[in-house]
């Protein structure tokens, strides 16, 4: 196959043992070829900058930059690049942040699992074809959030009575200490609240907390 029609693929993940995993899974595949791997969103972009791709397979969430959720993150990449088609890598694969994903242009959501990345060459022929790229666990969670509609509440269910007052504090813009001061309790019990709350809702920082309450309070 000449390289003309091979298909550019581009990695982006802050842990560097993901980035050598996909890049072996995909070294054998004869109709790709690797145009850059970034441990950042510097070296994201920079990579979009100068080595452009057609589908890029990218984690959700950078520890380096914890108010850079999914989504503002894809905001970013398609005002940058908006043919390129992307994946996102998650250990959070819970149906609120995949549905999110695909509706603001996501091409594909995979788990960080040995399973699903198994399937990776597959899921990068599949989105360059102009498909939608689901693995079949992350296919069933939608189709029951879809069938049943109770997504949401379940969500906030999962919720002591004490989490969710405090999640929805820190939504309001109030401190750890303020929330403290009000409720009368320690700075480092409303800590572990409010992290057991994100835990519960499978966010990593306060914009995507703020945001997944809100969209499950609709």
């Amino acid at each position: 196959m000449g390289r003309s029609n091979l298909i550019r693929v581009g990695i982006a993940d802050d842990y560097p043992v993901v980035l050598r995993g996909v890049e072996s899974i995909l070294a054998p595949c004869s109709d790709m070829v690797l145009s850059f791997a970034a441990e950042s969103i510097a070296q994201l972009m920079d990579g979009l900058t100068h080595s452009p791709v057609d589908v890029l397979l990218c984690d959700y969430a950078f520890d380096d930059d914890p108010q850079a959720d999914g989504l503002n993150l894809l905001r970013k990449i398609r005002r940058h690049a908006p043919e390129m088609r992307v994946i996102f890598l998650s250990a959070h694969a819970l149906s609120h942040i995949i549905s999110g994903a695909l509706e603001l242009g996501a091409a594909g959501f995979i788990g960080k699992n040995k399973t699903d990345f198994v399937n990776l060459p597959q899921a990068v022929r599949s989105v360059y074809a102009g498909n939608i790229y689901l693995p079949q666990s992350l296919s069933a969670l939608l189709l029951e959030q879809i069938f049943t509609h109770q997504a949401g509440q379940v969500g906030l269910q999962s919720l002591s009575e004490r989490e969710s007052a405090v999640a929805r504090m820190i939504c309001e813009g109030l401190s750890i200490r303020a929330i403290a001061q009000r409720l009368h309790r320690s700075p480092k019990t409303i800590s572990n609240q409010k992290v057991a709350a994100m835990k519960k809702l499978g966010v990593s920082n306060d914009v995507e907390l703020s945001r997944v309450f809100r969209d499950l309070n609709e």
